[in-house]
């Protein structure tokens, strides 16, 4: 009997393993401060700048690495974010609209479910190279290791602790929880030290190390962010070798930008090229995104003469619209083009069907998959709108910022707020920069020369843009914030053993609260410790106490500050027993 019990045991190991080893490997590539202008599958094929300091025009540029994807699997033409880059990496990451789980900058919480945290929980080999930013650390945990409570196997990335320090040139980077200083000469180029070359670097032996396992990459690039500096391909060479990256501006110099976007090409280039040398290309998704609008003194020409701005920073067309080129050999047709609106939360869902990953708090998100109309297996729309809602980069506390809104292809309309008590509304798609109303218009608070615009008439809509204003209108309506009420704990009373584990629910009341995020804490973790999951790991004997807490009152934060988070709110506790 104990025979053929280990002969099962044996065979369920190797179907498991087997069905690891089957699941897809994903690179999601994230290029900072890149809007869909800036790659040239998109149309563009020159930049010009109106920079005071250092302008330049009509300068020729090119992105063939990028432009592959494209070739090789789907360009997605509608694809949009928020406007800077750290409430984007938040819903990145987590499938949901700021409003859930955004509440102060650079304090993500770990109790936050992932995409990190989902993929290594199906097993995967995780890592992240790159910018970080969305933490500093907790009173119990520095900032240097707390990127490893969202589940990152490894981690080589830049601004994550109050010692920011310069990404390009000479850089300073946590390495797996160490500071690294990068001063002096790489002895691999004979040059200084270059941020995205060392970042490209480890990315790469990372998929050497892991090509027999899956593993999901998120290589969160520093280019094409400010300091905006030569790189090492810049010609002549003594360019990057004599620059100034000791001023007050950290060597930041608008001129190169074209030079940086040639880099990043080059960069993404290595990626793909080392999936291919190690026989893994075929069985990796690749997923390439900006994370908001390129900077606005930034112009693009297209070949019939069209100019458009890139805005990051603004709630436009040009602060939010972004690349995103998706190849999944065997699964996206090549030279597919994805005509349907994408939002920055979708990511999540998608990778995660794509990959049969389960999604536990699948209902909390807002995000949508596309997967089934990538791979051709649907044609209905996954969403005909997007709605969101931002603080940019500041407090929760900061009301009179909020901007919530509502967009289509065409139209866009805006709730009431500080500025426009009766909202807002334009068509578009005829008005990139948001200018109608003009002149009446008002100064963005905090922003010199930034101006706000009154957008259409409501008195003299045409029917089109009525039923638009109507139906943006109750997307809004439904998106409305929704406290949270009451949580409890559902679970059994019988006694758990040591060495193994129980899944806990909580029902939040009412089941539409905006804030479904929860934080669960053990009493006694020697005994029995909780993840974010709500999965109860049993380790000894002795008596636990498991309590959940809400985001809504409990005001989770990663910030180095003190407390963590609030425990006099919400929360439903129950006591458990853990027996030998």
């Amino acid at each position: 009997m104990q025979r053929a019990i280990e002969l099962v045991s044996i065979a369920a190991t190797l179907v498991t393993s087997a069905a690891i080893a089957e699941q897809p490997n994903v690179v999601l590539i994230l290029l900072d401060d890149v809007s869909h202008y800036s790659v040239s599958t998109y149309g563009a094929e020159e930049i010009s700048c109106d920079s005071p300091v250092e302008p330049f025009e009509n300068v020729a540029f090119s992105t063939p690495r990028m432009d592959s994807l494209a070739r090789e699997g789907a360009r997605c033409d509608w694809a949009y974010t928020y406007p800077l880059c750290e409430p984007s990496r938040v819903a990145l990451m987590t499938g949901k609209n700021n409003r859930r789980n955004y509440l102060y900058p650079k304090s993500q919480h770990a109790s936050d479910i992932t995409f990190s945290d989902l993929f290594k929980r199906a097993g995967y080999e995780t890592c992240i190279v790159g910018k970080w930013k969305q933490t500093r650390g907790t009173e119990g945990t520095p900032a240097e290791e707390y990127i490893s409570e969202f589940c990152w196997d490894e981690f080589f990335c830049f601004d994550v602790t109050n010692k920011v320090g310069r990404r390009m040139i000479e850089p300073y980077f946590i390495l797996n929880g160490d500071t690294k200083d990068y001063r002096g000469i790489d002895p691999e180029t004979g040059r200084r030290w270059y941020g995205p070359q060392l970042i490209n670097r480890y990315a790469l032996d990372f998929i050497e190390r892991k090509k027999a396992q899956p593993f999901f990459l998120y290589y969160s690039m520093l280019l094409m962010h400010s300091e905006r500096t030569p790189t090492p391909d810049t010609k002549p060479a003594s360019v990057y070798d004599t620059h100034d990256v000791g001023n007050s501006r950290r060597g930041d110099d608008a001129r190169f930008y074209p030079d940086m976007l040639h880099y990043a090409d080059k960069m993404i280039g290595n990626i793909l090229d080392k999936l291919e040398e190690a026989g893994v290309a075929d069985n990796t998704i690749v997923v390439l995104m900006g994370d908001n609008g390129t900077r606005p003194e930034y112009f693009f020409a297209y070949p019939d003469g069209a100019v458009r701005q890139a805005y990051k920073g603004k709630h436009i067309e040009g602060g939010l619209h972004v690349p995103l080129l998706i190849r999944a050999p065997g699964k996206i047709p090549a030279k597919t083009t994805y005509d349907e609106l994408v939002y920055v939360t979708d990511i999540l869902p998608m990778l995660c069907e794509a990959a049969g990953l389960e999604i536990p708090n699948r209902n909390h998100l807002d995000g949508v998959s596309f997967w089934p109309q990538l791979t051709g297996r649907s044609k209905q729309a996954p969403r005909d709108a997007i709605t969101t809602w931002s603080l940019n980069a500041n407090d929760d506390g900061e009301h009179s910022i909020v901007l919530e809104y509502a967009f289509d292809k065409r139209f866009k309309r805006y709730a009431p707020d500080a500025m426009y008590p009766d909202g807002r509304f334009f068509e578009w798609a005829e008005d990139l920069l948001e200018e109608s109303g003009a002149p009446v218009k008002k100064r963005i608070p905090r922003r010199t020369n930034r101006y706000r615009y009154a957008g259409l008439d409501l008195n003299g809509l045409s029917s089109d843009q009525q039923e638009a204003y109507e139906r943006l209108g109750a997307l809004l309506e439904a998106k409305r914030y929704v406290p949270v009420e009451s949580l409890e704990i559902i679970t059994s009373d019988d006694p758990l053993r040591a060495g193994s584990t129980r899944a806990l629910r909580c029902e939040i009341a009412p089941p539409g609260a905006t804030r479904n995020s929860l934080i669960w804490e053990s009493s006694d973790p020697e005994v029995a410790s909780i993840d974010k999951f709500g999965v109860l790991h049993a380790h000894q004997s002795g008596d636990v106490t498991v309590t959940v807490y809400s985001w809504d009152d409990a005001e989770p934060r990663a910030n180095g500050q003190s407390p963590e988070y609030l425990r006099v709110g919400l929360n439903s506790s129950v006591d458990i027993a853990i027996v030998e």
